[in-house]
């Protein structure tokens, strides 16, 4: 059937299997599993100029490779690929040995692809053959790929009635669009020094890991657990038993764009550590302790979080350290029963903030 629109069935997305964007050689790419939402941006930067005499301007200009946001959000899943190759771990690990989040990653980019079959009628993962290494004939397909991509953000969400949800922003340095014609492309990659793709090698469609069935964790799950250190302030115990009903865990990760003579390009995005931790909880209350909350000050607590996700047997969890209390709430609505509210900042660095591990399947 001709197309009339695109539709998320009709697409996948891609990620390079390496931990540099430009390459010389061919590079393989991976299936990024179950993303939920696409989106990407330009932000196309003018520099104005006046001059004596004038009200208006007598410059406004472009003086550099405009930058694009994509920003990509899937369920997790314990075999954390999509955390691997998005450049947010560096190796994956089985659950009882965590590893940090941004270590050693911190230089890498990567460059991601919305592939997308010109049939309306077909769904694109089914024509996705093999995930062993061996090329994908993409013949007339299309593509909007992003070169030079590093990660800013990343974000957990979830509550009792909803599956959670990653979210994940990166900024990059290129982006086009092209008709496909057989096993591969040209990579979308800068080389960055330079300032040009000169001799820029090509990108396989074939997919060196991706699962086209994976294991979706659920918070309901039994296995699925929320460990809260004993909450307080200043003695003061915040409420009793948690009910937790939902979670909302960020870190943004600001990078600065340095740009030379001789390139339109930034020839790099220095990540800013540490990174910016938030972690909110919204919860149920069992009751309330005596106290005040006089004492914070000389009182003040550190706080170590644990979330456990569990699906079909296998799981991936986080865990945060080292978080200090910012503003906690209670409220209790008309015909309804009390809920706590707490909100929570953390630092990560490279060796201690948040840990990840998962399970292998």
């Amino acid at each position: 059937m001709a197309r009339n629109i695109i539709k998320s069935t009709n697409a996948i997305i891609a990620v390079s299997d390496a931990t540099g964007a430009f390459s010389t050689s061919s590079v393989n790419l991976n299936l990024f599993n179950i993303v939920q939402n696409t989106s990407f941006s330009v932000g196309v930067d003018h520099q104005q100029s006046k001059q004596l005499g004038t009200q208006g301007v007598s410059l406004n200009d472009v003086f550099v490779q405009p930058d694009v946001e994509l920003n990509l959000s899937y369920i997790p899943e314990p075999k954390l690929e999509n955390e691997l190759h998005g450049n947010f771990i560096k190796t994956t690990s089985s659950h009882d040995k965590f590893v940090n989040a941004l270590s050693g990653t911190l230089l890498y980019n990567t460059n991601f692809f919305l592939l997308n079959t010109p049939n309306q009628e077909s769904e694109a993962l089914t024509l996705i053959t093999n995930f062993t290494g061996s090329n994908n004939n993409l013949n007339n397909w299309e593509s909007a790929s992003f070169g030079n991509c590093f990660l800013t953000s990343y974000g957990l969400t979830y509550g009792s009635d909803s599956l959670p949800l990653v979210t994940t922003s990166y900024i990059c340095s290129n982006m086009k669009f092209e008709n496909l014609t057989g096993y591969s492309m040209e990579s979308p990659a800068v080389n960055l020094e330079d300032g040009n793709n000169a001799n820029v090698g090509r990108s396989n469609f074939a997919f060196a890991t991706g699962t086209k069935k994976p294991v979706v964790v659920d918070p309901n799950s039994t296995g699925s657990d929320i460990t809260l250190q004993n909450l307080q302030a200043g003695g003061q115990q915040l409420s009793g038993t948690h009910f937790v009903q939902s979670i909302n865990m960020s870190v943004g990760l600001p990078r600065v764009s340095s740009y030379g003579l001789g390139s339109d390009y930034a020839y790099d995005r220095k990540a800013m550590l540490p990174a910016e931790g938030v972690f909110s909880v919204q919860s149920l209350v069992s009751g309330v302790d005596n106290g005040t909350i006089s004492g914070i000050v000389n009182n003040e607590t550190d706080y170590s979080f644990e979330l456990v996700l569990e699906g079909s047997g296998k799981k991936m969890a986080y865990k945060i350290e080292d978080a200090k209390l910012e503003t906690f709430d209670y409220s209790v609505p008309v015909n309804g029963i009390m809920s706590f509210n707490a909100n929570f900042t953390f630092n990560v660095t490279e060796e201690r903030g948040l840990k990840i591990s998962g399970t292998y399947y």
